[in-house]
């Protein structure tokens, strides 16, 4: 069996998360006091990086397709990944997405058995990917393993932003169409109350009409501080804090 190196999973979840911080893969290796090594490793990889207000030592991201080669040899089963540009403006989005996940992967309230992030999925063969489009790809899927050994799976979607009323009127039914939806194993987070406030009355009005069975089968809404509170670290780096007013999200969840 072929040894990996730490430094090849650097490279793979800078390759699965698209754009990340130093802090980011320190805090995913559970390595958080040993940044300056792994911007060292970044540096020897080659990984581009650019500086980004208020972040120390830019954001970073694979610029380079001789990278996803040296990630296959290693990891032959990881979909192909391809170089993709970097939009300014989606910039705040991946480091959302990237501090949730290592919130998840460092929580000890569960075990994050596999993450799927959006351009993981993006990557995969038409056919492998669990009957998703384009343009309606989720932020991430993952599974948690339970204590009997079998495995749960969520979906996750982060609203930095509110889409259209008219936009949410399509996903969310679609959402609820699939098999694997059920038990409120769709999480969406949300960064302030308007906007979980403006999902939640609109999976009531979708109920109402007739195009969702019933609210709270498949959704759960909940804002980015609630999350933090209820499952790791907060924003301001603080001693974890249970919030007693929120019902675990993925306590209620049986797929």
């Amino acid at each position: 069996m072929r040894a990996i190196p730490q430094k090849i999973y650097i490279l793979k979840f800078i390759g699965e998360q698209g754009i990340v911080t130093v802090s980011d893969v320190a805090r995913h290796l559970f390595q958080s006091e040993k940044a300056d090594i792994v911007r060292i490793t970044m540096h020897q990889l080659g990984i581009a990086h650019r500086q980004y207000p208020g972040i120390q030592n830019g954001v970073w991201y694979i610029d380079n397709p001789k990278l996803y080669e040296l990630l296959k040899f290693y990891f032959p089963n990881l979909p192909r990944f391809s170089v993709r540009p970097v939009f300014h403006d989606q910039i705040p989005h991946y480091l959302g997405l990237n501090r949730i996940r290592t919130t998840f992967e460092r929580s000890s309230k569960f075990i994050i058995e596999q993450w799927w992030s959006e351009q993981y999925i993006r990557s995969l063969p038409i056919e492998e990917r669990v009957s998703f489009s384009n343009s309606k790809i989720p932020d991430a899927i993952f599974w948690r393993k339970k204590q009997d050994g079998s495995l749960q799976k969520y979906f996750l979607e982060y609203e930095r932003s509110p889409k259209s009323k008219e936009r949410y009127e399509i996903i969310l039914p679609s959402y609820a169409n699939r098999e694997d939806t059920r038990n409120r194993n769709v999480i969406y987070i949300c960064q302030t109350t308007f906007i979980k406030d403006k999902l939640s009355n609109i999976e009531a009005r979708l109920a109402r009409i007739g195009k969702l069975q019933r609210a709270g089968v498949c959704f759960q809404f909940i804002t980015l501080d609630g999350f933090y509170n209820s499952y790791g670290i907060n924003q301001l780096n603080k001693e974890e804090q249970r919030n007693e007013n929120n019902q675990s999200m993925l306590e209620t969840a049986a797929v």
